[in-house]
């Protein structure tokens, strides 16, 4: 068992294989005399199991045990004010920008496109979180969990906007509607099982879907995508 710090929140993770600490090496936290964890999370053998047969690919327990816990971690971060965005959250020049896709759209291309021309940094490849702040404003954080290619950074940077990818003939952004939004972040996450924490989030959501400009950019796998991309979101007026 060891302790990691996600969002400000203190998490106890009662893990049975070493696979989950290694994951997790860049955000163990020692608690300190007089700290407590918010909470605690563990993965039984039969949950386990049972998520192996569910996915039917070949998994092993340890990297079910990994998936399950950040389920249950983000099934509780609501009553902390974060919540997970499925997306890859890049950061340039102190601002990030969260890239939204269903898969194999193209979400890593777009972003190492970023990396290449504008030298963006990666905060999170695939599962970062969301927190609102105590000034009402949104940051984006790292987390161990972070797709394939493993880029994240334990870091936050304030959420600037979000990008909808679609792919398309022609790379063209535009604004996206409230309702488009607020369908499309909830389709990216996962939502808490217990009916309190899905009421937080949806207040969460809410918030975001008010205070974060979003985009659709429909695009091509190219650069003058990510050019398109960064002329319009590099231009959004920062909400403090």
């Amino acid at each position: 068992m060891f302790c990691i710090k996600l969002c400000h929140t203190l998490i106890e993770l009662d893990n049975r294989y070493q696979y989950v600490s290694e994951l997790c090496r860049d955000y163990i936290y020692e608690l300190k005399d007089e700290e407590h964890s918010a909470f605690r999370v563990s993965v039984s053998e039969r949950e386990i199991k049972d998520y192996r047969f569910s996915v039917r690919r070949s998994m092993t327990p340890a990297e079910a045990e990994s998936y399950l816990m950040y389920r249950k971690i983000c099934g509780e971060m609501p009553k902390y004010g974060s919540f997970l965005l499925h997306s890859a959250v890049v950061a340039v020049n102190g601002r990030g920008y969260a890239f939204s896709a269903r898969r194999g759209v193209g979400k890593t291309t777009h972003t190492a496109l970023w990396e290449q021309y504008f030298n963006a940094d990666i905060v999170n490849g695939d599962k970062p979180l969301v927190r609102r702040e105590s000034d009402g404003t949104f940051t984006a954080w790292g987390t161990p969990w972070c797709g394939k290619e493993g880029k994240q950074i334990n870091t936050s940077v304030p959420l600037t906007a979000i990008c909808f990818l679609e792919q398309g003939k022609v790379n063209e952004i535009t604004p996206a509607s409230i309702a488009d939004t607020a369908a499309r972040i909830l389709e990216g996450t996962l939502l808490p099982p217990d009916p309190v924490r899905q009421d937080e989030m949806a207040a969460l959501v809410g918030a975001v879907v008010r205070d974060v400009p979003a985009f659709v950019l429909t695009c091509r796998p190219d650069e003058l995508a990510a050019r398109v991309a960064y002329e319009t979101l590099s231009s959004v007026k920062l909400n403090h």
